[in-house]
């Protein structure tokens, strides 16, 4: 390597050290919610001067967003990666099935967040209809293998990405059921609308396909 490409020892890429500032945020979110992120305090957990954080994002907004936005673009790649791996009726139950609680409060805390924060929100958006497609592709192959029935897949996909949120909500936020009856009306709901056998979808269960980056 030419001495003029060479970085001075210990001394971190604007690459690296804004990853470093977006992990850091994202602990504090895992920890104790967006509401609590300060751009003071993502510079101590970092062990930088509190400018330095504005050098690379202008304000707290802007980085939850990035945050975020950051966690859920390398989560979606490796659920999608996941699912590929898998034949369609264990991965429409792997993806639909209760996700691990830390991942989903910090989706719940981004939606609370959200009407204070436009770019948070427009994330938010992207990826929610990115994970729609998702669980729109699972359903194709199910019905390409013979396995189910949909007259238009992005429909199905909307109405029982709608399900499972609604249902994460009531288990993760309120405790209204537990992890085993939530995955049973989602499931149900997924069996009857697709025309699959009942039942068929807790009999392929080995794990969640979601909920990676918080681990």
């Amino acid at each position: 390597m030419p001495e003029t490409d060479r970085k001075p020892a210990g001394r971190k890429t604007s690459e690296e050290r804004r990853e470093e500032i977006l992990r850091a945020t994202l602990g504090i979110v895992a920890r104790k919610g967006f509401a609590s992120v300060t751009l003071r305090e993502v510079a101590a957990e970092v062990g930088v001067v509190h400018g330095l954080i504005r050098h690379y994002f202008a304000t707290r907004e802007e980085l939850m967003a990035e945050a975020f936005d950051y966690a859920v673009t390398a989560e979606l790649v490796s659920d999608a990666a996941l699912l590929a791996g898998l034949e369609p009726i264990p991965a429409l139950a792997a993806w639909l099935s209760t996700t691990p609680e830390d991942h989903y409060l910090v989706w719940i805390d981004a939606w609370s967040e959200a009407p204070r924060n436009p770019a948070l929100a427009a994330a938010l958006v992207r990826h929610h209809h990115d994970c729609e497609a998702l669980l729109a592709d699972v359903i194709r192959r199910a019905v390409d293998a013979g396995l189910a029935t949909s007259a238009d897949p992005d429909a199905d996909s909307r109405m029982l990405t709608a399900l499972a949120d609604g249902v994460a909500v009531q288990h993760h936020a309120m405790a209204v059921v537990d992890a085993p009856a939530a995955d049973a009306l989602v499931f149900t709901a997924t069996e009857q609308r697709l025309g699959m056998p009942a039942g068929s979808l807790a009999a392929v269960l080995a794990g969640s396909a979601r909920g990676q980056w918080t681990g």
